[in-house]
């Protein structure tokens, strides 16, 4: 564990493995993760902001659905959050 923030109707928690993105609830559980990207599968990392939000792109390593081997440079996954 390294750090947590909550946001309006998010959290992120943030580890030295990955970072979890999460729902708010009184109660969090592994059910609350909706999106989970560890660094090693991180490709690249992007802060943008638009009309006061503030946006997070996660660019993911390709993955050779072949051999499910994480390749060097960018996948079509690019989850905003």
């Amino acid at each position: 564990f390294i750090a947590a923030e909550n946001l309006d109707s998010s959290c992120v928690l943030i580890s030295s493995k990955a970072v979890y993105f999460l729902k708010s609830s009184d109660y969090i559980d592994r059910e609350a993760i909706f999106l989970e990207v560890k660094y090693d599968d991180l490709y690249h990392c992007l802060v943008s902001k638009d009309h006061g939000n503030v946006y997070i792109q996660l660019t993911k390593k390709a993955v050779n659905t072949s051999s499910g081997v994480a390749m060097p440079g960018p996948s079509q996954q690019k989850p905003m959050v």
